[in-house]
């Protein structure tokens, strides 16, 4: 667990980067499974569908627990994804093909999905400061 005066940075646990994996592969064979029962010729609108569905667990979490400490920030935020989210419906239901809207909606989602990370470590009081990643041969301040 971070402590208050430590940076966020970039390292993954060997455990728990293994865990990750094993989900992100099971994410994609029902992602596959999903496309495949609905008849979809693709794989994009259960992609959108389960990115939808991830945010929103995200966004009910910060919601309730951070709802009351960063209010303003936490219902703009929930905000967006509810226009996001609105966005991805017309697309699903409207079985709309353009790849350029699907590309800005995947967009949209995943920035929302950073900036929500971002709001959390704001409101958790950890510092703004966070590390690069370490480059090979280097540490995380690039020595």
């Amino acid at each position: 667990m971070a402590v208050a005066n430590e940076a966020v940075n970039f390292e993954v646990p060997k455990s728990i980067d293994s865990l990750l994996d094993r989900l992100a592969s099971m994410y994609g064979s029902l992602t596959a499974y999903v496309a495949m029962r609905a008849g979809y010729d693709k794989e994009d609108i259960p992609v959108l569908i389960f990115r939808l569905a991830e945010l929103y667990g995200l966004t009910q979490a910060l919601g309730v627990i951070f709802g009351s400490k960063c209010e303003k920030e936490v219902h703009k935020a929930i905000d967006v994804y509810k226009d996001l989210f609105e966005e991805g419906l017309d697309y699903v239901f409207g079985n709309i093909d353009n790849p350029d809207l699907l590309q800005a909606l995947m967009d949209g989602l995943f920035k929302l999905k950073v900036g929500v990370m971002m709001l959390i470590t704001g409101c958790a009081g950890l510092p703004a400061i966070v590390r690069a990643p370490p480059e090979e041969g280097g540490d995380a301040d690039g020595q």
